[in-house]
């Protein structure tokens, strides 16, 4: 006769939920042409953030940012919060431009999204975009706004950070 298996002989297993991991940084700086029907193609080494779709906003005025859905929701919280906490008067208004200069985010089958003509006019992307990532999201900013002097800067101060990191692990060590 054969055994069978049954729940009072199987060992007990306490199951525990998967560690999260967080998502890696969007990292990298990638500049592509705008076609004729106002669309571009989002670097490959982006895309698995967006494979959901995300959303698409204005960013200080000076760039377009590209986040994955969850991480718009976080950005959008976090507005909510601030304008609770600053005595603006109007928060709403403020939200509705928010919502007013948002937009979804799809990318086709070639990793192509639209920009719609109303953003990239206020933030002055004509024939080409520059993709940097950072971070959580992907900027997209005009690609004649690259300043070689501004990115020597950035970087100088980069390097001196990262003196700082070295010693921080010694002392630390």
């Amino acid at each position: 006769m054969g055994q069978e298996d049954t729940a009072i002989d199987a060992p007990a297993t306490a199951t525990t939920a998967p560690t999260p991991v967080a998502p890696r940084p969007l990292c990298g700086r990638y500049t592509n042409a705008v076609d004729a029907k106002s669309r571009v193609v989002m670097p490959s080494v982006f895309r698995p953030a967006f494979a959901d779709g995300g959303l698409l906003t204005v960013w200080q005025d000076r760039c377009l940012a590209a986040f994955p859905a969850p991480e718009f929701d976080r950005y959008a919280a976090h507005m909510r919060r601030a304008l609770a906490s600053s005595g603006e008067a109007e928060p709403d208004t403020i939200l509705r431009e928010l919502y007013a200069t948002t937009t979804e985010l799809r990318l086709d089958v070639q990793g192509r999204l639209a920009l719609p003509d109303d953003l990239r006019a206020l933030v002055g992307i004509d024939g080409e975009v520059r993709f940097q990532g950072f971070g959580r999201r992907v900027e997209l900013w005009p690609a004649a706004a690259v300043d070689p002097d501004e990115a020597a800067d950035s970087r100088a101060t980069i390097g001196l950070l990262q003196s700082t990191f070295d010693l921080a692990e010694h002392v630390e060590g």
